[in-house]
């Protein structure tokens, strides 16, 4: 998704999701989720790899409480990128969004990798031990 972000923008908004955030999640096996810092240091070196391929493009990475902190704070987001399972959220965004008298945010869909079983390639499935 961060690839296609790159591929289809300017300028790249990554938000990553604050431990304490993480907290009042309840997903299985959060305990196994790096620390924000880690994470964001995995993100940037992912992102310094991609920035080899798209030139002349910039990026900025936010932390976040929840799934609407960016983009009902900022009017100026043209895309969101989802897989085939965010898309209600994307869906709910721009509904917010046009609540607010904000301009809608164009849904770009990536599919979501899967393994050669079929089964979506996850980090839950990666937490929980499924995947190596």
């Amino acid at each position: 998704m961060i690839s296609k972000a790159f591929e289809v923008a300017d300028h790249v908004i990554i938000g990553v999701m604050k431990d304490n955030a993480l907290e009042k999640l309840h997903k299985i096996c959060r305990e196994n989720v790096e620390p924000y810092e880690r994470r964001v240091k995995k993100l940037l070196t992912y992102v310094s790899e991609l920035l080899n391929i798209y030139t002349n493009k910039t990026f900025k990475i936010v932390s976040i409480s929840g799934p609407y902190d960016i983009v009902l704070e900022k009017n100026n987001i043209d895309y969101i990128i989802v897989s085939d399972e965010t898309l209600p959220r994307a869906v709910m965004i721009n509904i917010l969004r046009r609540q607010k008298k904000m301009k809608e945010i164009k849904v770009i869909i990536v599919p979501i990798v899967k393994d050669i079983q079929g089964r979506p390639i996850s980090s839950h499935r990666f937490r929980v031990g499924e995947i190596q």
